[in-house]
């Protein structure tokens, strides 16, 4: 099922935000959509939604055309509904089929049956077989754990609830699957179940990213919205950047042949047009540098993606061991211990990537070392001249809400910063001219998350404590962060999910669990192994446990229980198609003795002596 763009573009306030352009999207397309922000990539995710009208031209879609797209409020109404519930929700017209399957079984209406059956062949081509098991698989994929499953909406964190809307969307499955940002909340194992999902997906899918990882794994071709018009091309975004970088250059080749040549053209003119002799070439020399120009002026130079350079105020040096920690335990009011008697320590220039499955107290960690929690136990000793720099999502209240972005920046930067230096993270972080004179409270929490991350650059900090700092950002600024934080002299402890911020920073990453701390001293890829070799013994257990095997009492009663409630839903399930069944066998019976019958009389020589026989006389 394919789609297409005909002659569509945006505006907003006057300002072209999506040039006119035209694209076919054939099926089995996975299209990723980049960028700088503010070119119009969510825009026109929209856009073919219907949820934002195109200025010009119009979006085509096939008749009957099922399209998926994650909203972005949730009804007060739906909060009290179980997680399991809510997503299975989306899929009316199943529950409604098996209602009227129930009652044409009971009334044994053979039409209504013969019908449904149809229809029943139709569901399970969008829906599977199985729509509750499908919902429970996408939910596992997502992170869920089946404790998770009847919590209601509003039981669920932020993070959490964003990706139940996205379970809720890969449920219902779609021709056309429209994702923004999908990754954002994910953790790795999560990321890494969506990329195998979605290169397993059959319809057309558009989404927008700044995961480049998750970008050159799942795209098979780029649109590109930033430059003179937008740029379709086949291959993941490493590709498209390679083969965009060799037509600039080739163009850059051609422009400076052509002013080459007009340059030796025109000095020819200057030099003998007066000559009576030379009077006729001069002329035609003019006529070709002309034509030259005009040739030259049709080349045009796409806008080159941003080079933020930036340089790291000098911090100030600090003792050799930054961070200690010793016999440190956390438990949260409700009797929940996150991990007891943790033993650690921080050296000077160590770059260090917290990392663990969502919930392990990553983030807790952070605020603990930070000052932003009280311990139950233990001790957290930082060096006396480090200066610790803190970045979270969730420290946005920390700002003057009153203040201008320009003066707050400078309120809370180091006294020391030049001009040089605060244009230079402005600029990282995205936060040029037009943003100086804007009010605090009147930014985006995206916007609010990078002007805390530009002042923390400008606080001459030795010692970084960050919390997702690559959230909020796109992904040029992304890279330019992490080659950044790589050209830090001082020392970093981070929670990341970003792979590329992982590989490109982090010396060392150490896992997190209830167990305490495994340090991976190899940085990511070691981490990456004992991760993939840890979920394929867990998938193991799972199997295991399947089949009783290495189970606990407990467990085994709970396997016995819902293999019994699962025999009393099929056999309410059968229970009314009994009949039906029953119907159809005596009516099978009738068949089968009609055409005993006849066989009977087929194996008769006068049957067909009599058939040749009518068939003369006729």
């Amino acid at each position: 099922m394919s789609i297409t763009l005909d002659n569509i573009s945006k505006f907003y306030g006057g300002t072209e935000i999506i040039p006119q352009f035209s694209l076919d999207i054939a099926d089995g397309t996975r299209l990723c959509v980049c960028g700088a922000n503010g070119c119009g990539k969510s825009t026109l995710l929209k856009m073919v939604a219907g949820i934002v009208s195109v200025d010009s031209g119009r979006v085509l879609l096939p008749k009957g055309c099922r399209l998926g797209f994650v909203q972005q409020e949730l009804d007060e109404s739906l909060l009290d509904m179980p997680l399991l519930t809510w997503v299975l929700e989306v899929l009316p017209d199943w529950n409604d089929f098996w209602a009227e399957w129930e009652a044409a079984c009971q009334a044994q209406d053979e039409q209504a049956i013969k019908r449904l059956g149809i229809r029943q062949a139709e569901l399970e081509q969008i829906y599977g077989h199985n729509p509750e098991h499908r919902a429970k698989t996408v939910l596992t994929g997502l992170g869920f754990s089946e404790d998770k499953w009847l919590k209601t909406m509003r039981e669920l964190s932020g993070g959490w609830r964003e990706r139940a809307k996205l379970a809720r969307v890969l449920t219902a499955g779609a021709d056309v699957l429209l994702l923004d940002e999908p990754t954002n909340h994910l953790d790795l194992d999560a990321v890494e179940w969506l990329e195998n999902f979605l290169l397993d997906y059959q319809g057309v899918l558009i989404f927008v990213a700044h995961d480049r990882i998750f970008m050159d794994k799942v795209g098979s071709h780029v649109l590109y919205l930033a430059g003179n018009k937008p740029t379709f091309r086949k291959g993941n975004f490493t590709q498209f950047l390679v083969i965009q970088d060799e037509i600039e250059t080739q163009k850059g080749r051609e422009a400076v042949k052509l002013q080459e040549d007009i340059a030796r053209n025109m000095d020819f003119v200057r030099r003998f047009k007066a000559k009576a002799s030379k009077a006729k070439q001069a002329n035609s020399k003019q006529k070709m540098a002309e034509r030259m120009q005009k040739e030259l002026e049709t080349i045009k130079f796409e806008t080159k993606r941003k080079n933020l350079s930036f340089a790291w105020p000098k911090p100030a040096p600090a003792e050799k061991v930054i961070l200690s920690v010793s016999e440190l335990r956390f438990t949260y009011p409700d009797g929940v211990t996150l991990w007891s008697d943790l033993e650690f320590q921080l050296f000077r220039g160590q770059k260090i990537a917290l990392v663990g499955p969502n919930g392990c107290g990553k983030s807790t960690l952070l605020k603990l070392i930070a000052g932003r929690l009280e311990k139950n136990n233990g001790s957290i000793t930082t060096a006396s001249k480090a200066k610790m720099g803190y970045f979270s999502q969730h420290q946005l209240d920390t700002l003057n809400a009153q203040n201008s972005v320009i003066s707050e920046i400078r309120r809370l930067s180091d006294p020391k910063t030049t001009e040089e230096e605060l244009m230079s993270v402005l600029g990282l972080f995205m936060l040029g001219q037009r943003y100086f004179d804007r009010i605090v409270g009147d930014l985006s929490g995206g916007e609010k998350s990078r002007l805390m991350m530009a002042i923390l650059f400008l606080s001459r900090c030795n010692f970084l404590v960050l919390d997702e700092p690559t959230n909020h950002l796109d992904l040029e600024s992304r890279e330019a962060l992490i080659e950044a934080l790589a050209s830090f002299e001082g020392t970093i402890l981070m929670v990341a999910h970003d792979r590329y911020l992982l590989k490109e920073v982090a010396d060392q990453l150490w896992s997190l669990s209830p167990e305490g701390l495994i340090v991976h001293e190899s940085g990511f890829e070691e981490y990456d192994k004992y991760r993939r070799a840890q979920n394929v013994i867990a998938s193991g257990k799972v199997k295991e446990a399947t089949t009783g095997g290495g189970l606990s009492r407990e467990e085994q009663k709970r396997l016995k229980r819902e293999q019994a409630e699962l025999r009393n839903r099929i056999y309410k399930e059968l229970k009314p198609k009994q009949k039906t069944y029953e119907k159809m066998e005596e009516n099978l019976m009738t068949l089968l003795e009609e055409q005993s019958e006849l066989e009977t009389k087929m194996a008769d020589s006068e049957f067909f002596a009599n058939s040749k026989k009518n068939a003369g006389s006729a």
